[in-house]
């Protein structure tokens, strides 16, 4: 286990304060590890006194304050936590403008009385005492001058409840997921909602660590489920773009939120879009599965539908013709067979009905599978 540094002189909330600044800046361009890296090898600190700066900084569970709600009235920034040994918690803006820390306690004790006057209703009753971390529900931004005392409130226009404020993004990621598989939908996003909250999947930004992007993909994919493509669309986006940068285009997470993105755009109507996520899909199925495998003969044949969808016909049906004949070849008696084909001979009729004009066998397989496909069937 990496060994934390020990001061030569003593560190001050500012110094703190800019070496996360400066590891969340470079974390936006790489990774979180690759940050941490860099900024103790440049500061001359260990990575464990890195990991433990920043962790504090965004940690949501023992928070006195939610992360991201609190920023600087005088700079602007946000202002996280600092704890230094021996010395009580506090927050300052990062990176550090010159302000005087706030005590962190006293921060807390404002937005709580703050949010129980106003609207004490986002509070459970049995939570009264942790009503800081409900507070985002009502309040946007709390702006902190120059003391405790002197707070300006941004109050939200539309009011949430929140649901476990004080959850990690990996509890709150398996509380959904549990939520979900149990038939609670609603709960599952509003979970998924209240870790999400300060997040916008319309900027470039990505998510900093690989449980906040699989929370986004989770939640595109509920929106999904519950006929709201729209609403999924920006957060399967946001997350296929996180997990791309964080584990890699071709991963299995990446690939999961790639398939959810192509769902999104063909639910709302961006069939190109679409279809090039599905192009993107055969690939990385191709290559990790093989071109045979049941998730890339899928993926083949639900290219097909949005080319389809789009006005390609002609490519549609020669596209779901191959995919068909590769999975009743591969797969002999798997129960999407007849519904592939099905599909396809729908495909022809309405050619036929809306006299598209095709050249007569456009979509036969091509020879070598119907060779194949010709002996099996004389197989006894």
């Amino acid at each position: 286990m990496p060994s934390r540094t020990s001061p030569a002189t003593p560190w001050t909330p500012a110094f703190v304060a800019d070496a996360v600044a400066a590891t969340l800046k470079r974390a936006a361009e790489h990774d979180l590890h690759h940050a941490i890296t860099e900024v103790a090898r440049e500061r001359g600190l260990s990575q464990a006194t890195i990991e433990e700066w920043v962790a504090r900084a965004r940690a949501v569970p023992a928070a006195p304050v939610p992360p991201g709600l609190v920023t600087c009235h005088d700079c602007d920034h946000p202002m996280i936590l600092v704890q230094l040994p021996k010395c009580p918690p506090v927050y300052l803006c990062m990176p550090a403008c010159g302000r005087a820390p706030v005590p962190a306690q006293s921060l807390r004790d404002a937005v709580a009385r703050a949010v129980l006057h106003r609207a004490p209703h986002l509070v459970p009753k049995d939570k009264i005492d942790a009503a800081a971390a409900y507070a985002p529900g009502g309040i946007h931004r709390v702006a902190v001058g120059a003391s405790p005392k002197d707070l300006h409130f941004t109050w939200r226009s539309d009011p949430r409840q929140l649901v476990g404020p004080r959850m990690s993004p990996a509890q709150r990621l398996n509380y959904a997921r549990a939520r979900a598989n149990h038939g609670d939908r609603a709960r599952a996003i509003e979970v998924l909602h209240t870790g999400l909250l300060h997040t916008d999947p319309t900027d470039d930004s990505s998510a900093l660590d690989v449980a906040t992007a699989n929370s986004a993909a989770l939640l595109a994919e509920l929106a999904l489920a519950d006929g709201d493509p729209n609403a999924a669309l920006p957060w399967a986006g946001w997350a296929h773009r996180s997990l791309r940068r964080l584990r890699g285009a071709t991963s299995p997470e990446a690939t999961a939120a790639l398939k959810v993105l192509a769902a999104a755009y063909r639910r709302t109507g961006n069939l190109p879009e679409a279809a090039n996520c599905y192009r993107d899909l055969i690939r990385h199925h191709t290559s990790a599965d093989g071109p045979r495998a049941l998730p890339t003969l899928a993926a083949q044949a639900t290219l097909a539908l949005v080319l389809y969808q789009d006005g390609h016909c002609a490519q549609a049906r020669q596209l779901l013709a191959r995919a068909a004949a590769e999975h009743r070849a591969a797969h002999p008696g798997h129960r999407d067979g007849p519904r592939l084909r099905q599909e396809l001979n729908r495909m022809r009729a309405t050619c036929v009905d809306q006299r598209h004009g095709h050249p007569a066998r456009i979509d036969d397989p091509p020879h070598d599978i119907a060779a194949a496909l010709t002996k099996e069937s004389s197989t006894p």
